[in-house]
């Protein structure tokens, strides 16, 4: 797991370094529109952990987040303010289970209150952004 952009120290983390991390668990709801909606018990590691490891700029606005690393990767930004209340985080594991790789392991965004077309698979890099207003 890759982290760049705005920060003092770019990282690449192993899963396991991922796992050692303090943990959050979170009740969140899926919708797929059209498809499907579900409750999952999502576990996995704060962005916030990882903004600190990676000494992030004190101004940071958005963190993009990507995967799967292949022709069909997919970007997705998220602003700061979800970062820090937890809102969005990336899962390593769904109802006690490690991730399925149909969901994405090894991680995964969950994004609460937003659409599971943005809970990106497969996640791989997170970039850190200041976008000016």
């Amino acid at each position: 797991f890759e982290i760049d952009g705005e920060v003092a120290k770019p990282r690449t983390l192993s899963y396991s370094q991922l796992l050692a991390l303090p943990s959050i668990e979170r009740e969140v709801l899926l919708i797929c529109p059209g498809f499907f909606s579900i409750y999952g018990r999502w576990k996995g590691v704060s962005v916030m952990e990882l903004l600190k490891l990676a000494k992030a700029d004190d101004n940071i606005t958005h963190i993009s987040l990507r995967g799967p690393k292949s022709r069909y990767e997919k970007e997705e930004q998220f602003p700061v303010e979800d970062i820090v209340s937890n809102k969005v985080f990336l899962a390593y594991q769904v109802n006690g289970q490690n991730l399925p790789q149909k969901h994405g392991f090894p991680l995964r965004v969950v994004a609460e209150d937003y659409y599971g077309s943005q809970w990106v698979k497969y996640v791989y890099k997170m970039e850190v952004h200041n976008i000016p207003k």
